[in-house]
């Protein structure tokens, strides 16, 4: 396996932040197109099931409309996201550094649909395209470059966000608040037992989250360390990098309780799951700082 011949490769996140903004257009275009186009054909419905029997004349104008709104408001803007998408998903897939990590990368980033997939061959594209399209997989077959990022520091420290910390502190407070507002009054009009029990409940539980987040913001040791040599975390302490594989950064939706996100890795010792979500960094960013210093670390 050797390494793609280019003179100059960038980065994945340069390709991600390119990505986004073409394609943000094309997605405006195709969401306020979408509710246009459902929009008319909402109202031509209503008028079929709700409304006089239609006559020929009224049959032939509905028809028309509903072409019209399908062409413009539908096929244009659909054609416009094809057309950018592929544009940008060949330059990505031409220039990028890495096109394993690129594909994981633009899949999570819904910038564009992986090769062989029912979106990808939904997708508008000319037969050059295609096989442009087609011959770029075979940058698989080659091994990806490293591309420094001198914009990294040798060492970086991560801790819990304050700012999420302060928000939680301040949930925290409302509910104590309210809390205790039912608890006065409970108390004070003679209430019900059962009514007191909530108040106390609602006033008191939220101190646990409290108490938590303030020890959490006046902590002075990182809970991440990532620099050229290894990576630090309390569970494993230092660890090479040679010692580490199979990182990955997971988002798990939970509903109610918001979207977790963990930081799993293997290593001689088993494996690891940290949960970042109020960590000071983002999924991206670590993934970025993971891919350099590793990176750094084997050349």
């Amino acid at each position: 396996m050797t390494t793609y011949q280019k003179t100059s490769l960038i980065s994945v996140d340069e390709a991600i932040t390119k990505g986004r903004k073409m394609l943000l257009l094309p997605r405006v275009v195709m969401a306020i197109g979408l509710f246009f186009f459902l929009f008319a054909i909402t109202l031509i419905l209503i008028g079929v099931f709700e409304g006089p029997p239609f006559t020929a004349n009224i049959w032939l104008i509905c028809t028309g409309i509903t072409v019209f709104c399908f062409v413009v408001f539908f096929y244009l803007p659909y054609l416009f996201w094809s057309k950018r998408t592929t544009r940008w998903k060949l330059w990505a897939f031409d220039n990028v550094d890495d096109v394993h990590e690129l594909k994981i990368m633009a899949t999570e980033a819904h910038l564009c649909p992986a090769f062989g997939t029912v979106m990808d061959k939904l997708q508008i594209q000319s037969a050059d395209e295609r096989e442009q399209w087609l011959k770029l997989q075979e940058r698989f077959n080659f091994r990806s470059g490293f591309i420094d990022d001198p914009d990294i520091p040798s060492t970086t420290e991560v801790f819990y966000s304050k700012l999420h910390l302060t928000i939680n502190v301040l949930f925290a407070l409302l509910f104590v608040a309210i809390g205790s507002v039912i608890e006065y009054f409970a108390v004070k009009n003679d209430g019900k037992t059962s009514l007191k029990i909530v108040g106390a409940v609602i006033a008191t539980a939220p101190l646990y989250f409290i108490i938590r987040s303030v020890q959490r913001m006046l902590k002075k040791q990182p809970e991440l360390v990532l620099n050229n040599q290894g990576l630090f975390t309390e569970p494993t302490g230092l660890l090479n990098w040679d010692l580490i594989f199979n990182e990955k950064v997971t988002r798990a939706d939970q509903g109610k309780r918001g979207v977790k996100f963990t930081f799993s890795f293997q290593h001689p010792g088993g494996i690891t799951h940290i949960d970042i979500s109020d960590f000071n960094i983002s999924k991206s960013r670590l993934e970025r700082l993971i891919r350099v210093y590793k990176g750094r670390y084997s050349s």
